[in-house]
Parts: structure tokens; C-alpha cells; sequence
């Protein structure tokens, strides 16, 4: 290994020990009580040593999102690569959706304080627009599934794909948030199964999209004659 080459292997190894350093301070403290101070106690590192690697604590921040943002994106892959019908593919896009905010809720609270406004203002426009392109990555997929459907008669013509993501993203990610443990209303969620509870939601809405099967003229004739029949007899 050449000299270059170690040191940009060491410049990795210590960004990625400061953004492991960062996640514990903002997850224990978050973002507004946390500082680039305490970022610098936690990783052992120089406060002016983290500057080499990050302007900002919102900098910070928004690696982190960026990072969790990566890891949905893995487990969503993953999950759709063994669904085979468009629904299957729905389906599986939830439940990977479900299963990263369980495994991984520090990253689910970093992307609800983003959805608050916690970085307004405070991070360049340019590079929160690419953090909210990379999140809405995954909804255009899901959009895309269901024009898709649409397409192939699996879905009602009469509906708006967009509308409908966002009405099925906004009830999966309450019924996340209220089921948390750190919400107030979990005692509501005795004796619910969470991950049953958020893939029924998903069902509820296929269920709702689909399009009605309009039997043929042949089988109603068909059904017609045998109602006859058993009339008779």
C-alpha cells in the first residue's frame, strides 16, 4: 500500500469514527442540545480536527441522514428482490420500510427532526435538496409501481398514484411514530401486533386501489344458466 493511499484510508477511518462519535451525542442529546464540543469529547478527537471533516454540526447531521438513508435504501432492495408481482413488490417496500425504523430508530428520529424543520435555514439549499431527493427516491419507486398497476389493470384508472403513496406513507409513519416507545400512545398498542398492524394498513389501501374484475359476457351467461337450471330442478 502506497503512502497515499494509507493516509486516504486513515482520513476514512476518522470520518467515520467522527460520525459514529456524532450519532452517539445527537442520539443521546439530540440536535439541538448537542454540540461540536461533546462530538469531540466522544470521539477523543480535536474540536479544530473535526472541522477538517465537517463545517457543522448540521453537516453532520445530514451525513447521518445520508447514511441512514443508504441503509433503507439496502434493506428495501433486498426485500423487493424476491417479490415477484407488483403487490408483492408494495408489500415488501413496507415491511422493509417497518423493519429499518425498528432496527435502526436512531435513524428514524433523525429524519423526523428533518421533516420538523430542525435544519431549515442552517445547511446550504443545494445540499438539503439532494437529501430530499435521495428520500424522495423511494417514493417515486412506489409511484412508479402503482402507475405500473394502473397500466396493467391490476389498479383503479380513477386514482392518483401520488396521492396515494403519500396517504399510505402518512399512515404507516403515524402508526410508527404513535407506536414507539417513545410516544405517549403506546399503551394503545396493547395487544397489537406493531409490524401486523402497519402491513394491514398497506393491505387496506391495495385493497382499495384494485381494479374491479368485470366478468365476461360468456360467464354471466354461463352463471345464468345455471341459476335457471337449479330453479327448475
Amino acid at each position: 500500500m502506497s503512502i497515499l493511499e494509507r493516509k486516504e484510508r486513515e482520513k476514512a477511518e476518522r470520518r467515520q469514527a467522527i460520525l459514529k462519535a456524532a450519532k452517539e451525542v445527537f442520539f443521546k442529546h439530540g440536535f439541538e442540545q448537542a454540540s461540536m464540543d461533546m462530538v469531540a469529547a466522544e470521539s477523543e478527537l480535536a474540536k479544530g480536527t473535526l472541522y477538517l471533516y465537517f463545517k457543522s454540526k448540521e453537516e453532520l447531521y445530514v451525513s447521518l441522514a445520508e447514511e441512514g438513508l443508504a441503509a433503507i435504501d439496502e434493506m428495501i432492495d433486498d426485500a423487493m428482490r424476491t417479490a415477484k408481482t407488483i403487490e408483492e413488490k408494495l408489500l415488501a417496500h413496507t415491511e422493509a420500510y417497518y423493519n429499518f425504523s425498528q432496527k435502526h430508530q436512531d435513524y428514524m428520529r433523525i429524519f423526523m427532526a428533518i421533516h420538523a424543520g430542525a435544519l431549515h435555514g442552517k445547511v446550504e439549499p443545494e445540499r438539503l435538496a439532494q437529501l430530499q431527493n435521495a428520500k424522495w427516491r423511494r417514493f417515486k419507486q412506489a409511484e412508479d409501481l402503482i402507475k405500473e398497476g394502473i397500466a396493467q389493470g391490476i389498479f383503479r384508472k380513477d386514482i392518483n398514484p401520488r396521492e396515494i403513496v403519500l396517504m399510505v406513507w402518512s399512515s404507516i409513519a403515524g402508526a410508527i411514530m404513535m407506536s414507539s416507545e417513545r410516544c405517549n400512545h403506546t399503551a394503545m398498542f396493547d395487544g397489537v401486533d406493531r409490524k401486523v398492524f402497519v402491513m394491514n394498513i398497506a393491505r387496506v389501501f391495495l385493497e382499495y386501489i384494485k381494479a374491479k374484475q368485470v366478468e365476461s359476457p360468456k360467464r354471466l351467461s354461463s352463471r345464468a344458466r345455471a341459476k335457471k337450471v337449479a330453479l327448475l330442478t
